[in-house]
């Protein structure tokens, strides 16, 4: 399997190297073998048919799915319900979504360059939408990813600019970590000099969302690492004067919590999710074992400060991009279009 990275960009996900794979497979259905998990609890599809898989939500037994897009694929705002794993798209929704997150009764979607806010669920579709945030002019903003709320304010990454993949990006917002009033919308910076801000999530009794961060990647030859942040309101990165490739030039920047390293290929630290103390990652392409040989798709649980990373989840057959926790189970989707589940 060739080596790629993610790169979101606005409305679409662009999947290098893999033209046409995520579409064959999420017609094909659910792989087989399953995924395994390193506690030997078995592992089950929990949803099926999600292109793209990225985030999921809940509101009792009803998950909310966000699922990108990529080529022929499209995907959108997905809800599954009842004893079938069988993911519905939520109707009157855009074509490709990044981050979903349910709070106070409502659901928040980023839907790119806006963030939607949908309620009255009725068990197929929902009686309300407006839009919290669409910044403008459209042209000379991003778009949104992964979403998490905390401190009563809705939190969200900013895509990347691709035609500023490693230099500085003009464009509104760019680069950083920002928190949104959930009533009129109106968009405050919280953490900047943050190449790609994809997703995140709070822990208990800790003000700032930790983040992952797809690090630097061209030109060809650039070993930045990818990275996971605390991001405190203020706190700069160091983007792009700073990739963390040489911390020795990145003194007066904030530090990360922690880094992924790249040797072969880029961990690529995709869905985070917090349990107590304890962190669970999603990495799209994974670490070179120990022992040496290729990397591979895996889930991880690292301290906040990554001192300690164990491998919780792998045996996939695509790469993984969605990551959560809720009520003792984790939720790993990848590229195949499902969304698998474990007790942890």
């Amino acid at each position: 399997m060739k080596k790629f990275r993610v790169v979101l960009a606005a409305m679409t996900v662009a999947l290098m190297g893999m033209a046409g794979t995520a579409h064959s497979a999420i017609a094909a259905g659910p792989p087989l073998p399953l995924p395994v998990a390193a506690n030997g609890n078995p592992v089950s599809v929990f949803a099926s048919g999600v292109a793209i898989p990225t985030q999921v939500a809940f509101k009792g037994k009803t998950a909310f799915i966000a699922g990108g897009a990529e080529g022929e694929t499209t995907g959108g705002l997905y809800y599954r319900a009842g004893g079938s794993p069988e993911a519905k798209r939520v109707p009157g929704t855009p074509k490709a979504a990044f981050g979903v997150v349910w709070q106070d009764h409502k659901l928040y979607v980023s839907f790119g360059k806006k963030i939607g806010v949908l309620s009255g669920w009725t068990g197929k579709k929902f009686k309300h939408s407006r839009t919290l945030a669409a910044p403008r002019p459209a042209g000379k903003f991003n778009g949104f990813n992964g979403l998490a709320f905390g401190n009563g304010r809705l939190y969200a990454g900013i895509t990347l600019n691709e035609e500023r993949e490693h230099s500085h990006d003009s464009n509104l917002y760019a680069n950083s970590v920002v928190s949104l009033n959930v009533r009129t919308g109106k968009i405050k910076t919280v953490a900047k000099g943050l190449r790609q801000p994809w997703m995140m999530t709070f822990v208990k009794g800790i003000k700032s969302p930790f983040v992952t961060v797809l690090g630097q990647n061209a030109p060809v030859g650039t070993l930045a690492p990818d990275l996971v942040v605390k991001a405190k309101q203020g706190a700069d990165f160091g983007f792009p004067s700073c990739n963390w490739s040489n911390p020795a030039v990145c003194g007066k920047f904030d530090k990360p919590a922690f880094t992924f390293d790249r040797t072969a290929s880029q961990p690529s630290p995709m869905g985070i999710a917090a349990r107590g103390k304890n962190l669970y990652i999603a990495l799209f392409n994974g670490r070179p074992p120990a022992g040496g040989g290729d990397a591979a798709p895996e889930v991880v649980e690292t301290s906040l400060n990554g001192s300690k990373i164990d491998q919780v989840m792998s045996g996939f057959v695509a790469p993984i991009v969605l990551c959560n926790y809720a009520a003792g189970y984790l939720y790993v989707g990848d590229l195949t279009g499902t969304v698998y589940r474990v007790r942890v």
